[in-house]
This record gives structure tokens, sequence and C-alpha cells, in this order.
């Protein structure tokens, strides 16, 4: 439980969603998002969350993965 990232992919994706985290309130608040109309805002956003939503659960896996390797 101690180890963070066991794997070097584990540390690729942890760096995505941390970066997913930190740009898309970044996003939100410095660019224009309306749902009525494409702008660069919405589609920054909507690629931010489509990132964040497969990279996750990815991560998880991978942990999950190395750490039955171990066992």
């Amino acid at each position: 439980m101690g180890v963070v990232c066991r794997t070097t992919a584990g540390r690729r994706l942890l760096g995505v969603v941390l970066a997913v985290v930190v740009l898309l309130p970044v996003a939100l608040t410095q660019l224009e998002v309306s749902p009525q109309r494409v702008t660069v805002g919405t589609v920054v956003v909507s690629g931010l969350l489509v990132i964040g939503t497969l990279s996750l659960p990815a991560l998880i896996f991978a942990e999950w993965q190395a750490a039955d390797a171990e066992t």
C-alpha cells in the first residue's frame, strides 16, 4: 500500500490524470464554454474530460495488475 506507482506506465498515467485535474479547472475558468455552440473552450474541456475518463480506469487497472504480478 505504500508504493504509489509500481510501473512506468502507471507513472505516465498518473501524470496524465494529474494534468487533467489541474488543466480542467483552468480551462473552465479561462476559456469560453457554451452548450449552445462549439467553441475552443468547449472542445478543450470535452477533450480533457474524455482523456480523464479513459486514463483514470487505465491507471487503476495498471496498478491492480502490477500488484497482482508482485504476489
